[in-house]
């Protein structure tokens, strides 16, 4: 049970992190900003030319959404939009710095369609005159630097390379500290985590992709980092703090609410007490909060900076529009479809196929396997006399906790982006897991 000084305390370490994190979102946003603004008008005839050709080839195509899909990806309508943005340069250099213009598709015509008559030369398709606000946008700023150095298949191939060569070196990392006796307990939980996201982050159908794989990218990056650390010794606090403020940072500047703000808080909160150098659960507790602190802050003060630019590149309209955005993701505002916990319930069962494409029944059955040897694994370990595996347990249970209520605060976005939102199951799948093996070994153990 926690004391008034205890919590007094933990609020000191959270305001730390925040106080820690503000600098570092800021220094990473004007980067940002700088880099976005260097990448316009680079080579646009050529970057046009590379979309006429993906379309020649079938690695572009009208359809919107290809469920089961894993060769060009399933979400084609961002791809269609991310390189239509990065594509109309249409404006002044600061405007498109702060936000890329919004396409809009034309009465039936698909937003891939749109892309297609816009690289065709036709200038006017899908623009509106409106500009995208909600998001930050370090995915478009990617496509503007590399669509007129490659193909739009070379670049769907670079991404999903770069993830699955991060999640083979988290693979090979842990074996190896396994094998070696480095932390096992740590090594292990990180082991079962990565061959987790090998198999139920979807990255057959959505590792290719323009919008979701770059932050994906960050998560398995940040996943990579923990599992490092962890073998060579672990984390102190200000390298535990400072590098959840870089994450949150990058987070906030490649996510497209597609489930990585959830998912890295997480992370935070069950994974990086595996890889923090002190085990002692006290210490762990105030360095979780002044991280988690650190990671939330980032967030926040990287879409604040996003917030202000807009103001002042395109006035006060720009702020109505994403706050309007926001009260609708809510589920607040706006005609809205039916948001009824039943509905909510469906939408999340049918998404389960986002976990691996085609396997809609294992993937149900894999998560619920996960959350009920879960359970028995966080029983067993609560019941231990180790504190340093009770207080871990507790720390994954919570983690999960988080995905549960970020998923219900963003309400209606999760019951219509359900098929690509419960690829963040995942980490409940992995913690379910480990939290398993992690009780079967202290069930052994005689100090249980």
């Amino acid at each position: 049970m926690l004391k008034t000084a205890d919590i007094r305390s933990l609020a000191c370490r959270g305001g730390l992190g925040a106080i820690i994190a503000l600098p570092i979102a800021a220094l990473l946003f004007a980067l940002f900003c700088l880099a976005n603004l260097h990448g316009l008008g680079r080579d646009l005839p050529a970057a046009e030319a590379n979309v006429r050709a993906a379309y020649a080839s079938g690695v572009l195509q009208d359809v919107d959404w290809l469920p089961g899909n894993t060769d060009i990806g399933r979400h084609q309508y961002n791809d269609c939009l991310i390189l239509y943005m990065a594509l109309d340069q249409q404006a002044a250099a600061a405007q498109l710095m702060a936000s890329p213009i919004k396409p809009v598709q034309r009465g039936t015509e698909t937003m891939c369609g749109a892309l297609r008559a816009f690289a065709a030369g036709d200038k006017e398709a899908g623009r509106t005159g409106l500009w995208y606000h909600q998001y930050i946008h370090g995915h478009t700023m990617l496509a503007r630097y590399l669509l007129p150095l490659m193909p739009v298949e070379a670049i769907r191939n670079l991404y999903h390379s770069i993830e699955t060569l991060l999640v083979l070196a988290g693979i090979m990392i842990t074996t190896l500290a396994l094998a070696g006796r480095r932390r096992p307990t740590e090594s292990l939980f990180w082991l079962i985590l990565f061959l987790a996201f090998s198999r139920w982050f979807g990255l057959e159908s959505y590792g290719q992709s323009l919008s979701h794989a770059p932050s994906d990218a960050i998560i398995l990056g940040y996943l990579l980092f923990l599992a490092m650390a962890a073998a060579r010794g672990g984390l102190g606090r200000w390298s535990a703090t400072i590098s959840a403020a870089v994450f949150g940072s990058l987070v906030a500047i490649f996510e497209f609410l597609t489930g990585g703000i959830p998912l890295g808080l997480a992370i935070v909160v069950g994974g990086l007490p595996f890889a923090l150098r002190d085990g002692d659960p006290r210490k762990v507790l105030d360095q979780i909060v002044e991280a988690a602190a650190a990671f939330c802050t980032a967030i926040i003060a990287c879409l604040a900076l996003k917030i202000l630019l807009a103001l002042w590149v395109f006035g006060i309209e720009s702020f109505r529009e994403s706050a309007a955005q926001l009260g609708v993701r809510m589920g607040m505002g706006g005609d809205q479809p039916d948001l009824g916990p039943m509905h909510m319930a469906k939408s999340l069962a049918k998404g389960l196929n986002s976990l691996a494409a085609g396997m809609h029944l294992m993937a149900g059955a894999i998560l619920l396997i996960a959350v009920v040897i879960g359970a028995w694994g966080a029983r067993t370990l609560l019941r231990t006399q180790d504190s340093v595996l009770r207080a871990r347990a507790l720390h994954l249970l919570v983690s999960n906790g988080v995905i549960v209520g970020m998923l219900m605060l963003l309400w209606q976005h999760t019951i219509i982006h359900a098929w690509f939102m419960d690829r963040i199951f995942v980490w409940t799948i992995g913690t379910g897991f480990a939290l398993f093996a992690l009780g079967v070994t202290a069930r052994g153990s005689p100090a249980t």
